[in-house]
């Protein structure tokens, strides 16, 4: 299993194998312990956090989703370009062709685990039954903006 976080200090992002675990930061050298609980070493699951010790997660696929944006951004700037030459069917196609794209991306990129709380991405793990979906509430609670 990947485990990637920032560090503290200097906010670089941090790449560690669970097998075997770095102790400082390569960049400020900053020291950090990692707590991999023995689910984590024997099994490949993630159950508790190794950075902030919670235990709260959720799974997405594996891609920037910034860069998925941006895709959809150019199929559709396309489908203008054909609206503007007076092709609209052309303006739908482009659409559907950017939906049929992103679609076999979500079939096709393996999904990572991240933590709510210190937002700390598992790659390489076994799937977790207990881990959904991203949960907007949930994460407005870790990040201090939920109200009630």
């Amino acid at each position: 299993m990947d485990i990637f976080f920032r560090c503290q200090s200097c906010d670089k992002t941090i790449q560690v194998d669970s097998e075997k675990p770095a102790q400082a930061c390569k960049a400020c050298g900053t020291e950090f312990p990692l707590n991999l609980s023995d689910t984590v070493r024997q099994d490949n699951k993630v159950d508790v956090c190794p950075t902030c010790d919670k235990s709260v997660f959720y799974v997405q696929r594996d891609f920037n989703q910034k860069v998925g944006a941006a895709i959809m951004a150019v199929f559709a700037l396309l489908g203008l370009f054909f609206v503007w030459l007076d092709y609209p069917l052309f303006f739908y196609l482009c659409l559907g062709a950017g939906a049929l794209f992103d679609f076999l991306l979500y079939l096709l990129l393996p999904e990572i685990t991240i933590c709510y709380a210190c937002k700390t991405a598992f790659r390489n793990v076994s799937p977790n039954s207990d881990h959904k979906p991203f949960d907007l509430h949930i994460a407005d609670v870790y990040d201090g903006k939920a109200k009630g």
